[in-house]
């Protein structure tokens, strides 16, 4: 596992902040792969539809349906991201090296121009191996 430098942390933090700029997007979050928080975070003003403990819960939760999906890159490929269409929101997680960008937004936001986004701002981001 490799660790994040504070420089990374800043990076991705600013990566953060911008797409949560982006109407509709609710979180933007990087999770390492012990499925921590380690930048981003909800928008200014909006409130998680989730207690800490169970925000807790999903990120390891997310990190770990990732990993188990990654059994199969062999046969089909790398993941370019993992999108999921709720009721009350949209879900997505794309990869960084060995974390994962988690978004959330508005369940009728349009998941293909978020994850471009996610893509553009994210992909240029090397991280440092400590």
């Amino acid at each position: 596992m490799a660790l994040l430098t504070s420089d990374d942390i800043k990076k991705l933090d600013i990566a953060c902040t911008a797409l949560s700029a982006e109407n509709m997007v609710r979180h933007v979050g990087v999770i390492n792969t012990l499925g921590r928080l380690v930048a981003g975070g909800f928008k200014k003003g909006i409130a998680p539809l989730l207690g800490n403990e169970k925000m807790a819960m999903t990120y390891m939760q997310m990190q770990l349906d990732y990993k188990m999906r990654q059994e199969l890159d062999d046969i089909l490929g790398p993941i370019d991201y993992i999108a999921s269409r709720r009721t009350k929101q949209l879900i997505i997680s794309v990869p960084i090296g060995e974390n994962l960008v988690l978004i959330s937004a508005e369940p009728h936001a349009d998941d293909k121009q978020i994850i471009k986004k996610a893509e553009e701002l994210f992909d240029d981001i090397t991280i440092s191996t400590v």
